[in-house]
């Protein structure tokens, strides 16, 4: 069985609230999510199946500032779950990616 890649496209996200929608379907979360950082741990700690990838592509400098909570969740949900939750971030600006901080 393959393992599922869910893609994020930041050309196409221009907002947290735009992330959480897309999120939302992506996953096919009900109506209840609650399309905020608390219930974005909730579903990635414990309401999405896994094994699974998550890629963040096309991000760039001024959406990594933006979304620098989610991508920092991100990392914290891989460390939880290791291999069974692997998190891509791709930057289009070469002088930053998306590691983890510190």
């Amino acid at each position: 069985m393959s393992r599922p890649v869910v893609i994020f496209n930041f050309q196409q996200i221009s907002s947290i609230e735009d992330f959480y929608r897309q999120f939302e379907l992506q996953f096919s979360l009900p109506d209840w999510f609650g399309k905020n950082l608390d219930a974005l741990w909730d579903s990635v700690s414990a309401g999405i199946e896994l094994p699974v990838t998550i890629v963040f592509t096309h991000l760039s400098d001024e959406q990594k500032s933006t979304f620098d909570d989610i991508i920092a969740m991100m990392h914290d949900a891989h460390d939880l779950w290791g291999d069974d939750l692997i998190f891509v971030c791709e930057n289009d600006d070469e002088q930053s990616g998306c590691e983890k901080q510190i």
